[in-house]
C-alpha cells in the first residue's frame, strides 16, 4: 500500500475522445486506463473510462470509483443512471445468466443428493424384504414338514385296517389329494418314544450370493479445498481471480475453468484484508510502498507487480519473506515473485477479485 502522485491528464482525455470519435474504442480504453495510472484522483478518468468499458458491470464498477472522487457532480450523477440502465437491458437481454446457472447447478446437485438418498432407503427396504421372505420361508417348510411327519405317524397307526390291494393301485395324474388330518407339530412327544418316526428335518434355503462391489481407487481431496463458483456478472469466458483467506491461496480463472493456482499470505488478524468483490482499478510493474504515510511501520522498495484491486489494497510480489500459506501482511495479499508477474499479465484493468474466507 503506498500513496500516489498525480498530474495532468488532460492530454490523454484529449487523445481517448478522438479515438472514441474515430469509433477506435480499443485505443481509447488503453489511453484511459493510462490517464487512471497517471492520476487515479481525477474522477474524469473513470468517468470517460466507464463509456467505453467492455462490460456494463464494468462500466458501474467505473462510475462508483468516480463517484466517490466527485460525489456531487451532475455529469456523474447523470452516468450513473446511464449505466444502470444499460445492465437492466443487458440483464434482460440474456435470461440465462450466470445466476440462473448457479441456481441450476445448485438443483442439481439437491437433486442428485436426494436422488441417491432415495436409492439408498429402497435399497434398504428390499434388503429387509428379501430378509423377512427367507426368515418365513424357512419357518413355513418347518411346519410343512411338522405336519408331514405327524400324518406320517398316523397312517402308521391305522395301516393294519388298510386293505392290501390298495398298494397296487398306480397313481393317475388327475388324482386329486386326499386332505389329511391337521395335527399340531407339538403332539409328536406324546405318542411314545418306543414308535419310529421320520427324522423332523428343515430344509435349508440357499443365501443369495452378494454382488462384490467394485474397488474405489482413493483420491486425495485437501479438506480446506472450497471451489469458487463464477460470480454473477462475470462472462463465461471473462478472466477473473479468487482469494480464499481460509486456505490462503490465490486462484485464476476463465470462466469457470481454473488456469492457475497458488499459495499467499493475506493481513494479519489485526490487520485484516478486505473481503468482498472488486476489480482491478491501478497497476505497477514496480512501485516504492512508504506505510509510514498510512501510519505503518515499514518502507519497502522497488515492490514487483503490484495490482490495486480497492483503494489501497493490492496484490502483490514479495521479497522479504518466503512465508506463503500464512497471513503475514499489513492488509494486501502478499505473492510470491514469480506468481505475481503471471497474476500481472492475466489480470488487467476492470478484472474481478473476489475475495473471501
Amino acid at each position: 500500500m503506498s500513496s500516489m502522485t498525480s498530474s495532468s491528464i488532460d492530454p490523454l482525455l484529449r487523445q481517448a475522445k478522438t479515438a472514441v470519435q474515430q469509433n477506435n474504442k480499443h485505443q481509447a480504453r488503453q489511453l484511459l486506463q493510462q490517464a487512471v495510472r497517471q492520476d487515479p484522483n481525477d474522477y474524469r478518468g473513470w468517468l470517460w473510462l466507464a463509456t467505453v468499458a467492455q462490460s456494463p458491470q464494468a462500466s458501474l464498477e467505473y462510475i462508483n470509483r468516480a463517484e466517490m472522487l466527485a460525489p456531487h457532480n451532475d455529469t456523474v450523477q447523470k452516468a450513473r443512471r446511464w449505466a444502470e440502465k444499460r445492465l437492466q437491458k443487458d440483464q434482460v437481454a440474456d435470461p440465462g445468466s450466470d445466476r440462473s446457472t448457479s441456481i441450476s447447478r445448485w438443483l442439481q446437485s439437491k437433486t442428485l443428493r436426494w436422488a441417491a438418498a432415495g436409492a439408498a432407503l429402497l435399497l434398504f427396504v428390499l434388503v429387509g424384504v428379501v430378509y423377512a421372505w427367507q426368515y418365513f420361508q424357512s419357518n413355513g417348510n418347518a411346519a410343512e414338514t411338522a405336519v408331514l411327519n405327524n400324518n406320517l405317524i398316523v397312517n402308521a397307526e391305522n395301516s393294519e385296517n388298510v386293505p392290501a390291494v390298495t398298494t397296487a393301485v398306480h397313481p393317475k395324474p388327475t388324482a386329486t389329494q386326499t386332505p389329511q388330518p391337521h395335527v399340531p407339530a407339538k403332539q409328536i412327544a406324546s405318542t411314545g418314544s418306543d414308535q419310529p418316526r421320520a427324522t423332523w428335518t428343515i430344509t435349508p434355503t440357499p443365501s443369495p450370493t452378494p454382488t462384490p462391489t467394485p474397488t474405489v481407487i482413493p483420491t486425495f481431496v485437501n479438506p480446506n479445498y472450497q471451489d469458487a463458483v463464477r460470480p454473477f456478472g462475470v462472462g463465461a469466458n471473462e478472466r477473473w481471480v479468487d482469494v480464499n483467506l481460509t486456505t490462503q491461496t490465490l486462484r485464476a480463472y476463465e470462466g469457470d475453468t481454473v488456469v492457475y493456482t497458488t499459495l499467499v499470505s493475506s493481513g494479519t488478524w489485526d490487520h485484516p484484508t478486505v473481503t468482498g468483490q472488486f476489480r482491478v482499478w491501478l497497476t505497477y510493474r514496480s512501485q516504492t510502498m512508504d506505510g509510514s504515510l498510512l501510519g505503518y511501520d515499514y518502507y519497502l522498495e522497488d515492490v514487483p507487480y503490484v495490482m490495486y484491486f480497492y483503494q489501497d489494497y493490492a496484490l502483490h510480489g514479495t521479497y522479504w519473506h518466503s512465508n506463503f500459506g500464512t497471513p503475514m501482511s499489513h492488509g494486501c495479499v502478499n505473492l510470491a515473485t514469480s506468481d505475481a508477474a503471471w497474476i500481472y499479465d492475466f489480470v488487467s484493468i476492470g478484472t474481478l477479485v473476489n475475495v473471501h474466507y
